[in-house]
């Protein structure tokens, strides 16, 4: 038995003790105003002629008066006993079967949120309580035990998703590294600049991957540090595509940017890594021959940045996972591009950071994907 059956049964125990002490105090009452013992002790005719009398005759009064002494006692006898057991049983049982009944039905719906949580404990991430006629406060603990077993399940899929993805992303460049290393040291691979070059750059690729988890586990506690400074985003815009320009030219796709907007508090650095992760990404899907615009311009207390390929866009069921780290669409022209499927969810996290957001959509009337990166004028906490 748990410590809550035990208050419960204590509080049912309690409430029965209460109504047997009601129950017997109003049986010494009547007993001692001889009430019992005047209705109980007197013969029916003497009764009806208490019935008949008028009060307002004082005759009437001495009589009856007369009559009270002559049948009427002081002391608790036998049959009074008998009448408090009586009354002292009935209230017990009354009141003890009230008590448990609403006893257990307040206990029961807490007692399945303590098993339950016994249950998340040992890993059972898909328990749920059944809310049944419940309300108040007991309606809020099974909601809440709910909203919180539901967000632990959620974390554990994206944790798993994330662990995943870390392995698959690294496992590349590793093993390239590793059996070039071994070909270097079987002396089959020759040591030379180009070779040096090429371990260089799976060396590089590991430690982007290692700053991006780095920066999306400092956003993810808010302990992301930003160096704010005033920052023209429509210049910082173009500085970004032009870095990118040759790598989309080789492509066939071009960069244009377009527009402009008041300056905003910012982190230069970090609003870079962000532009680049989302014109890297319109670059990726656009098709040869084809353009990515970028516009900027004011709307409100926000200034809006629009990256706009001409590729095939996404799927209405995968605008939620867009910006999961290491999601990627599953289809064969995906999987064929590069990327460790942390860009767009580390260009997000940036936004946050700043008090804005990137909205994700399909281009309307055309072919192609457009993200938005808002970000407000003033400086965000």
């Amino acid at each position: 038995m748990n410590r809550l059956s035990v208050r419960m049964l204590l509080l049912a125990a309690f409430m029965t003790v209460l109504t047997l002490a009601i129950g017997l105090g109003a049986s010494f009452v009547i007993t001692s105003l001889d009430i019992y013992d005047l209705t109980a002790e007197m013969p029916v005719a003497r009764w009806r002629e208490i019935h008949g009398m008028l009060p307002n005759d004082p005759a009437v009064r001495t009589r009856f008066h007369d009559l009270f002494v002559r049948y009427s006692h002081t002391n608790i006898r036998g049959q009074d006993w008998f009448f408090i057991a009586i009354t002292a049983g009935i209230s017990t049982l009354l009141g003890g079967a009230v008590a448990f009944v609403f006893a257990r039905r307040l206990s029961r719906p807490i007692t399945a949120v303590a098993g339950a949580a016994v249950r998340v404990a040992a890993g059972e991430q898909d328990v749920r309580i059944k809310p049944v006629a419940l309300a108040g406060e007991v309606a809020e603990l099974v909601e809440s035990f709910n909203a919180m077993a539901a967000s632990l399940d959620a974390y554990e899929r994206e944790r798993s998703i994330l662990t995943a993805g870390i392995a698959h992303e690294m496992r590349t460049p590793l093993t390239v590294l590793r059996g070039r290393l071994h070909g270097l040291i079987d002396g089959v691979i020759a040591m030379n600049g180009a070779e040096a070059a090429t371990l260089l750059r799976h060396v590089d690729r590991l430690s982007r991957i290692v700053e991006e988890l780095r920066t999306l586990a400092h956003a993810e506690v808010n302990a992301l540090m930003l160096d704010r400074r005033e920052v023209d985003l429509a210049e910082t815009a173009r500085l970004v595509a032009a870095d990118l320009a040759p790598l989309a030219a080789d492509d066939g796709v071009g960069i244009v940017v377009s527009g402009s907007a008041p300056p905003l508090s910012c982190d230069p650095l970090r609003i870079s890594q962000a532009l680049t992760n989302l014109i890297y990404n319109a670059v990726k899907h656009a098709p040869s021959d084809s353009q990515v615009l970028i516009s900027i311009h004011q709307s409100g207390a926000y200034v809006m940045l629009s990256v706009a390929d001409s590729g095939p866009g996404f799927a209405a069921d995968d605008r939620e996972r867009l910006f999961a780290p290491f999601w990627r669409a599953n289809s064969p022209a995906n999987a064929a591009k590069p990327g460790s499927g942390l860009g767009l969810s580390l260009a997000l996290k940036i936004a946050q950071a700043h008090g804005g957001t990137i909205i994700a959509a399909n281009r309307e009337g055309t072919n192609g994907a457009i993200f938005t990166l808002q970000l407000p004028l003033g400086a965000a906490d």
